[in-house]
């Protein structure tokens, strides 16, 4: 059962090393952002030993490439869609979100697409070439980026009229959405908080160890950057479903990338 849990998860949001599950578990989902958290901090961490200490701030890039790549570029697939599929049309009329939803299919890069895949992947280039991105800081973007995802999915799907629209289509709507909403919220603020205290050790290695008041006040302001993100990515998100009148997985995609930006430049302010 609980294997099947974890491989339902793994095989959900990933494309390597396991087959598809057996068993498929649909609340196996929500394992997700913690999924993928703890992927891109193995291959961060690979990277900061093997880089040395005077180039070990690009290892952020090598966890996010290794994320991706395990993964197939599963999130940046649903920017570049919903890039291309918003390039192609200027108004809703039927016959053009016939054309938006028939582009969320096609396999191919268009150039709305690539677009937003090189703005996306330049701002992640530029942020730890500034040396700003340590890998816990970046490993907490990549935790919430993904549950304010899922997340927002859950409130989205028995609420909004075009996210029951017979256009959509996820998993989200199969799942006890209430329990699977707070399981989420404790496993998030249990993670951030170690997420959170990684950071700032690693950050002061050597010194004395920190106090409550300086992680107490680090835990507030966190929270506050992801309740702002979860705002934006929100309106984003009603904003995208509005506009293409369903709710996909490449929508919650480009949500996903959309959210790490806000919290990458929030975090930034903060940590």
């Amino acid at each position: 059962m609980v294997i099947d849990f974890i491989v339902s998860g793994w095989s959900f949001f990933f494309r390597w090393p396991l087959a598809n599950a057996r068993i498929y578990r649909a609340a196996g989902v929500f394992l997700g952002p913690c999924l993928q958290t703890f992927v891109f901090l193995v291959f961060s961490c690979i990277a900061a030993v093997l880089l040395g200490s005077e180039v070990r701030f690009w290892a952020p890039i090598f966890g996010w490439l290794g994320l991706s790549m395990l993964t197939g570029f599963f999130h940046e697939d649903g920017l570049a869609d919903t890039a291309d599929s918003l390039g192609v049309s200027k108004f809703n009329s039927g016959e053009s979100l016939d054309k938006i939803h028939s582009t969320f299919k096609d396999p191919r890069l268009g150039t709305f697409g690539v677009s937003a895949l090189a703005v996306f992947w330049l701002f992640r280039y530029a942020t730890v070439a500034e040396g700003k991105v340590e890998i816990a800081t970046a490993a907490i973007v990549c935790l919430f980026s993904r549950a304010i995802s899922l997340g927002l999915g859950l409130y989205f799907s028995p609420r909004v009229a075009h996210a029951v629209s017979p256009r959509s289509s996820h998993v989200m709507q199969n799942v006890n959405g209430r329990v699977a909403r707070w399981i989420l919220l404790l496993a998030l603020v249990v993670g951030m908080s170690f997420l959170l205290f990684a950071s700032q050790v690693l950050h002061s290695f050597g010194s004395p160890l920190l106090s409550v008041e300086i992680f107490a006040v680090n835990l507030v302001s966190a929270l506050w950057v992801v309740l702002a993100a979860w705002t934006l990515s929100a309106l984003v998100l009603h904003l995208l479903v509005r506009r293409t009148e369903a709710l996909n997985g490449d929508l919650l995609g480009a949500v996903v990338c959309i959210s790490e930006v806000f919290l990458t430049i929030g975090f930034l302010r903060i940590l």
